[in-house]
């Protein structure tokens, strides 16, 4: 998705020649890449629970061009913290941090925004 916008930003601000016409459009500022290097807020009361659904990676940000911190495997147990961008926070019994996709997560991850 990056990708894609990154090149029609370049398209847009190059300017284009159809058929003899000119347009040149501005485009503008990329939106801002989810920040890395955050944490998430303990929002969600849940109890613990075997929620991954896979072995999954930590990320140290709701987003996946953020750094992998750590891996768990469906056996941890997880209690959620809060979800932002299609990531949940959380942290397992065995005191790893990080963010996760919210589609390796049973239910989807947590319900309640950061």
């Amino acid at each position: 998705m990056r990708l894609h916008r990154t090149l029609t930003a370049a398209v847009l601000t190059a300017g284009l020649t159809v058929a003899g016409l000119t347009a040149t459009v501005s485009a503008a500022p990329a939106a801002q890449a989810a920040a890395c290097g955050v944490t998430g807020s303990n929002r969600d009361t849940g109890p613990y629970g075997q929620y991954f659904l896979r072995d999954v990676n930590l990320r140290n940000g709701p987003d996946w061009a953020c750094r992998i911190t750590d891996t768990a495997t469906p056996v941890n147990k997880v209690d959620y913290f809060c979800t932002t961008d299609g990531f949940t926070y959380l942290r397992t019994a065995s005191t790893k941090y990080g963010w996760v996709y919210n589609g390796y997560l049973k239910g989807g991850g947590s319900t309640i925004p950061c």
